[in-house]
């Protein structure tokens, strides 16, 4: 078996102790996927390094990089982590396999600097039907070399527990729509808690950071049924058990925004009622597991709230169905190993010995070339080209 390392860029969630509770009763089994891998990074390797004004993901990549020689293989999991990994290995003569684990491939600042790049990438893991076939089809990524897995929710932590079902909830950060959920709960008297602080919405031309609006500024709008703010990870899963259903009102997208919150009501046997955008199709089943509304419709999505609300025998009859459906697709130990499975494929180790026949001549007249990729990519993601390359 190979020594394959897991890079992941944590953020604020950096190097916090993970309880270990195999039980799934205090939290989630992180930890599972973790210990699937040789050895897993994140930006607490950085604590002790000297200051710098490069951001903590592309300084986690540069040292994954250079601690190459504890590895046979990497996986990264994220976007601006794992470009900046593959400008990194391009950068040195010393490379090894790397599997990215990512979901969005059409974005300006994650295609243009992919398709450069994409030689160096051995395999890609998704779990998005839809930006799968945008890394075939618009960055010309080989078909072979890309695994669509299902992704997964800790179907142990998030299970079914009886509670008094008198309330609906919606859960989230990444392009929700509750402007227009609110407008559909107004004079339905349904009690209803948005679990989130903040939305996240893409800039102008999407090439920017994400804009942070504040849920505060929603209250104003919202009825009395409706209570607003973020719970920690056990509450929340209370909130769902209380909820008869959980809605995930969604912004138009060409990603599989919201997929994480669907997963865990599913995996607590609760049906979801989604906004169907372009990208979120591959794994809410219409009138199964749950329903799909059109994007920004208050009166469809009040609709289905209601038709709902006032159904309970087919609301237990697709909670039972969302669960079922997890414990077959989405588990927490299904996504591991597939994922350990698609780094263990042997194309990688092809794709090794190709780029091991480099000769100094072809290093030389690549370098110019990786000097504009890394230039395009630090100044969609707001980084000083000179920084990007100075030597650690």
């Amino acid at each position: 078996m190979h020594k394959i390392a897991l890079a992941v860029a944590k953020g604020a969630n950096a190097g916090k102790n993970t309880v270990r509770d195999p039980s799934g009763e205090t939290a989630p089994r992180t930890y599972v996927f973790d210990e699937a891998f040789s050895t897993s990074w994140d930006e607490s390797i950085l604590n002790g390094a000297e200051p710098s004004r490069l951001p903590a993901w592309w300084r986690l990549a540069r040292e994954v990089q250079h601690r190459h020689a504890e590895y046979d293989g990497i996986v990264s999991w994220g976007e601006k982590l794992s470009l900046a990994l593959l400008l990194e290995q391009h950068w040195a003569r010393v490379r090894k396999p790397h599997i990215a684990l990512m979901y969005q491939f059409e974005k300006a600042n994650i295609r243009i600097p992919l398709n450069l790049l994409k030689r160096n990438l051995h395999a890609v893991v998704t779990w998005s039907s839809v930006q799968r076939r945008a890394l075939i089809e618009r960055i010309g990524y080989p078909a072979e070399r890309v695994y669509l897995i299902r992704h997964y929710v800790d179907q142990v932590f998030y299970s079914p527990r009886p509670a008094q079902e008198n309330m609906i909830c919606s859960v989230g950060a990444e392009m929700r729509d509750y402007v227009t959920l609110l407008e559909a709960l107004g004079g339905t008297g349904v009690p209803c808690h948005v679990a989130a602080d903040h939305v996240r919405v893409p800039g102008p031309l999407r090439l920017l950071n994400d804009r942070r609006v504040d849920v505060s500024t929603l209250k104003a709008s919202a009825d009395k049924n409706v209570t607003l703010g973020r719970l920690p990870l056990t509450e929340l899963r209370e909130l769902y058990a209380r909820s008869k259903f959980v809605v995930v009102p969604l912004l138009h997208s060409d990603t599989d925004n919201g997929v994480t919150v669907i997963l865990e009501a599913m995996a607590m046997g609760k049906p979801v009622i989604c906004s169907r955008t372009r990208g979120q199709v591959d794994v809410v089943e219409e009138g199964v597991t749950g329903l799909y509304v059109p994007v920004g419709d208050p009166e469809a999505l009040r609709a289905a709230i209601l038709s709902l609300w006032n159904d309970p025998v087919r609301v237990r009859q697709m909670g039972s169905n969302a669960r079922a459906l997890v414990e077959k697709n989405h588990t927490l130990e299904k996504f591991t190993a597939t994922t350990r499975s698609a780094a263990e494929a042997p194309n990688w180790r092809t794709a090794s010995k190709i780029q091991a026949i480099r000769t100094p001549g072809n290093r030389r007249a690549t370098s110019w070339i990786a000097a504009k990729i890394g230039s395009i990519f630090c100044s969609f993601h707001k980084i000083t080209p000179a920084e990007s390359v100075t030597s650690a």
